[in-house]
């Protein structure tokens, strides 16, 4: 098995167990404010990294651009995305979320284009206004005039695709500085980093709102969220994106639309409605559309082994 084909089945991995954040998601939110279950989520990860970053330290970035984009990254995808997600999430449900984690693809194919000077050509722009329609139909729930603010629902899908937004940018950016960098140190930089905006934010939120209880379930989730998710996920995520373009790594991204919601009607019992479903496929043929006729680019070098 080659190097590339090694990294593309841990990615594929990756986002088979991101597809099951929005159940634990869920559990967790059922008694707790957003803030406080990400305030949890990251100190289990930043628990689990912090060997790992102090080991590493003297081989943090010191040039300022690389600081600037590390310090973007923690903002994009571990606080201002999961901010986002987190609190839409509380809004909607698990199925419609994942179903719009497809849109992430294409946000980061715009977030390329406009960033790394990648070529959108006719067919794909056609894939984009179908994704754009599909995004659309999940979160106004079918043909209507806009009423995003009609209802938690529509509000809270709304808010899920701004925090794909983020998420894209924070892999574009990404991109530019894991080839210099450890993944695994990038990772744990950025997540103990995002403490200092959700210890604040979750006690805050715990005291307005009191200790709530938390069920079995709802520590389940957490746990799995910052052991798995967060601190494993996204160490593959970076480790995979060093060495596969992003062109590459968009088809992956499928996984978690379709697991995601087959878990969310096994597990939570959710009945997603034909708006939903229509606008999942033509978000999936969207972004199907652009991957396949996206310009061919150079693979990222296979780094060495022992490099991550």
């Amino acid at each position: 098995m080659s190097g590339r084909q090694r990294a593309l089945l841990v990615l594929a991995g990756t986002n088979c167990l991101w597809a099951g954040s929005y159940i634990a998601g869920k559990a967790a939110l059922a008694n707790w404010p957003f803030a406080s279950v990400n305030m949890v989520r990251f100190t289990i990860a930043a628990a689990i990294l912090l060997p790992f970053l102090w080991r590493g330290r003297h081989r943090l970035p010191t040039a300022a651009g690389d600081r600037w984009r590390l310090i973007a990254m923690c903002l994009l995808g571990f606080v201002g995305n999961k901010a986002l997600e987190y609190l839409g999430l509380s809004l909607t449900t698990a199925s419609d979320t994942a179903l719009l984690i497809a849109a992430e693809a294409l946000a980061t194919v715009l977030l390329s284009a406009a960033l790394l000077s990648e070529r959108i050509r006719r067919l794909e722009a056609v894939g984009l206004l179908l994704g754009g329609l599909g995004v659309y139909l999940v979160v106004e729930g079918g043909v209507r005039a806009p009423t995003v603010l009609a209802g938690p629902a529509s509000l809270g899908n709304l808010l899920v695709v701004a925090s794909l937004v983020l998420e894209a940018g924070f892999t574009v950016i990404g991109k530019t500085v894991v080839d210099r960098y450890p993944p695994l140190l990038l990772t744990a930089a950025a997540v103990t980093g995002s403490l200092i905006a959700w210890w604040p934010a979750g006690l805050a939120a715990l005291w307005a709102r009191g200790w709530p209880t938390l069920s079995m379930a709802g520590w389940i989730g957490i746990v799995y969220l910052g052991a798995v998710t967060t601190a494993l996920c996204y160490w593959a995520w970076l480790w995979g994106l060093k060495r596969v373009m992003p062109g590459a790594m968009a088809p992956l991204l499928f996984i978690q639309p379709l697991l995601g919601t087959g878990l969310a009607v096994w597990i939570r019992g959710e009945h997603p409605s034909w708006a939903t479903l229509l606008g999942g496929l033509l978000i999936l043929l969207g972004v199907t559309t652009v991957v396949v006729r996206r310009e061919p680019a150079a693979e990222a070098p296979v780094a060495s082994a022992g490099s991550a």
